[in-house]
C-alpha cells in the first residue's frame, strides 16, 4: 500500500476523498485533455460524491472533459433504487455539467440476459480505448468481507484478459450484476479504497497483513501509479498504532 490516510470521522474521509479526487481530475485534464474516473457505491462512496458536488473546488473542473464509469452495477431495470448510477446521479452527476455522452453506464435489465449485456458493454469499453482503459482514478468501496466492485471472496473474478464479468450468484443481493475485473480496475493510475466503520476493521487489518486475493478481493487492487487507503478511525481501529 503506497499511502494510508486515517481520519477521525466518516465525514472527514468523504471531504478528503472529494478534495483529492478533484486534484486528480484537474491534473488529468491538464495533461491529456480528459479525465476518466471510476465511481463506487456504498455509504462512504456516495458520501464522497456528494462532498465533491458541494466542494467549492468543483467549480474549477471542466466537467465537460470528465468521463464517468462504474466499478460495478446491479443488473436491474432502469430507475431501480439499487442502481449505483442512480445514487451517483443524485449525489453528484445532477449537480455538475458532465456531458451525457461521457457517462458510461452499465446496461440495465431490459430483455437481454446478463452475459449479452456484458458483451455489449465490454465492446463499448474496448472501443473507447486503444488498449486497457487508462483510468485516472478508480474509487472503490469495500464490503466487510473484503469484496470490491462485485468481486467477492471465493467467486469467479474473471481472467487476465477479461475487462468485465457477468455475475449471477452474488452473495449480496441482488444476485445478478455486472462488474469490472481486476484487469480493468488495476489499469487505473490511482486506485483508492475508501472504508469507514468498525464492521470494516477486520478486513482492513487482514489487508495490511497481506492476505491473499482469493480470501480478500481488496488485496488484488494495485494502481499503476498509486494504491491508497482512506479510512476513518473506526475502520482503522485494529491496525497497529
Amino acid at each position: 500500500m503506497d499511502r494510508v490516510v486515517i481520519l477521525p470521522e466518516r465525514s472527514d474521509v468523504e471531504r478528503a476523498v472529494a478534495h483529492d479526487t478533484l486534484v486528480v481530475l484537474a491534473e488529468a485534464i491538464s495533461k491529456r485533455g480528459r479525465a476518466d474516473i471510476v465511481l463506487t457505491g456504498g455509504t462512504v462512496g456516495v458520501g464522497s460524491l456528494a462532498a465533491i458536488a458541494t466542494s467549492s473546488e468543483s467549480a474549477g473542473i471542466d466537467w465537460r472533459l470528465v468521463h464517468v464509469w462504474w466499478g460495478d452495477e446491479r443488473f436491474v431495470p432502469a430507475g431501480h433504487p439499487d442502481r449505483n448510477e442512480g445514487q451517483a446521479s443524485l449525489a453528484l452527476l445532477n449537480h455538475v455539467p458532465v456531458r451525457e455522452e461521457n457517462i458510461h453506464r452499465f446496461p440495465v435489465a431490459d430483455g437481454d440476459d446478463v452475459e449479452t449485456a456484458r458483451k455489449r458493454f465490454d465492446a463499448e469499453l474496448r472501443a473507447e480505448f486503444a488498449s486497457k482503459p487508462p483510468f485516472d482514478l478508480v474509487l472503490n468501496g469495500m464490503g466487510a468481507d473484503g469484496h470490491i466492485a462485485s468481486l467477492f471472496p471465493g467467486r469467479n473474478h474473471g481472467t487476465a484478459d477479461d475487462l468485465t464479468i457477468a455475475i449471477d450468484d452474488s452473495p449480496k443481493p441482488p444476485p445478478i450484476r455486472l462488474s469490472l475485473t481486476f484487469a480493468a480496475l488495476n489499469s487505473g493510475s490511482k486506485v483508492w479504497v475508501i472504508a469507514s466503520g468498525t464492521d470494516k476493521s477486520v478486513a482492513i487489518s487482514r489487508l495490511m497483513a497481506g492476505v491473499s486475493v482469493d480470501d480478500l478481493p481488496v488485496a488484488g487492487l494495485h494502481g499503476t501509479v498509486e494504491t491508497a487507503l482512506y479510512l476513518d478511525a473506526a475502520a482503522a481501529s485494529l491496525l497497529p498504532s
